[in-house]
């Protein structure tokens, strides 16, 4: 077995125990970076010792030289994912809106199988009963973080969004407290504000949401509920399809939760644009 980063597994000559962490390995080659060996041995259900043998079958002494080489390879760079796609349309000639939207709908597909249902309706009732939603993103999170509060504030929730990075972050996160829900969307690695976020709920008392397309990460379980998505291959290019779809369930899911009253705030919204359609033009 071998991926672009030469990884070389001989699956025919490991245990059982072996072939289950190599296969996990190999297909979370993004996340590794960010595990320790305790995440990986309850990802796959062996034991840590197990794990820490496992290295040395697969040429490297231990989990931090196999990390390091990961890193050296700039596995994660915007330009090498652009690269790969590129490639994948010049060589097989492909055509790139059909790639594309085939990725999305790959995405789109396997998130649909990772969120979990009860963990779902769980962020649903979570923001219906927020005081105040607050959402968190950084990066190209912002998108999302955007588009959440579009949605939302026709439904009625009161929403703010935070800052993406440095001590801005706590002008908000002063304000937020018990009653409250931060949600926070966290990919790729655990970031500083993250962290901060998720030590501060305890103090504070606000519910954290936590959507991720992490596998094995702490923050898992620091989060009160986690929605779980797919946003393609470490070296393939990072498609916000599936966080986006998200959006639309969680906004669909609300509506359907608080029933007449979401529908008269949309009501309400159309109203208004039929009356003021002359002055404000869509």
């Amino acid at each position: 077995m071998a991926t672009s980063f030469q990884l070389e597994m001989d699956l025919e000559s490991m245990s059982k125990s072996q072939q289950a962490i190599a296969n996990y390995v190999a297909g979370a080659l993004q996340h590794i970076p960010y595990c320790t060996e305790e995440d990986i041995a309850v990802a796959v259900g062996v034991s840590t010792a197990t794990v820490s043998r496992f290295w040395r079958s697969i040429g490297y002494p231990n989990l931090k030289a196999f990390k390091k080489s990961l890193l050296q390879n700039e596995h994660a760079t915007p330009a090498r994912k652009m690269k790969s796609i590129l490639s994948k349309v010049e060589h097989e000639e492909a055509d790139i809106v059909t790639e594309m939207m085939g990725i999305a709908s790959a995405n789109a597909e396997e998130t649909s199988k990772r969120v979990e249902r009860e963990q779902f309706e769980q962020a649903v009732e979570a923001i219906d009963r927020a005081s105040t939603l607050y959402v968190f993103g950084t990066g190209a999170s912002v998108c999302l973080t955007e588009l959440l509060k579009f949605r939302m504030n026709r439904l009625g929730v009161r929403v703010i969004g935070m800052a993406g990075s440095g001590s801005e972050l706590l002008e908000s996160l002063a304000q937020a407290g018990d009653g409250d829900t931060v949600l926070m969307f966290g990919f790729v690695r655990r970031s500083p504000e993250l962290t901060v976020l998720l030590e501060q709920s305890r103090e504070a008392g606000y519910t954290t949401v936590l959507v991720t397309d992490l596998l094995v990460s702490d923050m898992l379980a620091q989060s009160d509920i986690v929605l779980q998505l797919d946003r393609g291959e470490l070296e393939g290019f990072h498609s916000m399809t599936a966080p986006v779809a998200l959006i639309d369930a969680l906004t669909v899911g609300l509506t359907k939760r608080r029933g007449r009253e979401a529908l008269d705030k949309l009501d309400k919204l159309h109203a208004l644009r039929k009356q003021y359609a002359a002055q404000l033009p869509k």
